[in-house]
């Protein structure tokens, strides 16, 4: 709201219209720059359908698990795999959760800093799970 406001309170400032743009694309569920800009490159491509940070609860189970990027309909979990998820305990939780997951029907796709460094690639990797699951 306060970001909002700002942007409202000065409407001369030069690169109004791009302050603008990038605020539509702002989105307060987001956890980290990596995941921001996967989104990012998702919209920006045309895929859309999907959900920021969604929580699926595991049947049987007390566990809630976090989806960084959940295209619901086909089923598809985006993960981005910043440089925490290297720490040994992440790693095993990482594991256990995506197995949980995939126990239920989600087909998991992991993505990393290299991963963003090359857009088309993700996105045309992205298209090609999305459209085997569809």
């Amino acid at each position: 709201a306060r970001l909002r406001t700002t942007l409202e309170r000065h409407p001369a400032r030069r690169g109004r219209e791009t302050l603008h743009a990038a605020f539509g694309l702002l989105d307060p569920a987001a956890e980290s720059p990596g995941e921001t800009q996967m989104r990012l490159i998702c919209v920006t491509a045309g895929l859309t359908g999907f959900v920021v940070n969604l929580r699926v609860v595991i049947p049987g189970s007390r566990r809630r698990r976090r989806i960084d990027l959940a295209f619901l309909r086909e089923k598809v979990a985006l993960e981005y795999q910043g440089e925490h998820h290297r720490d040994p305990h992440q790693w095993r939780e990482d594991m256990t959760r995506v197995a949980e997951l995939e126990s239920i029907g989600w087909k998991v796709v992991f993505v990393n800093a290299d991963d963003l460094r090359d857009p088309a690639a993700l996105v045309a990797r992205i298209r090609r799970v999305l459209a085997a699951r569809a």
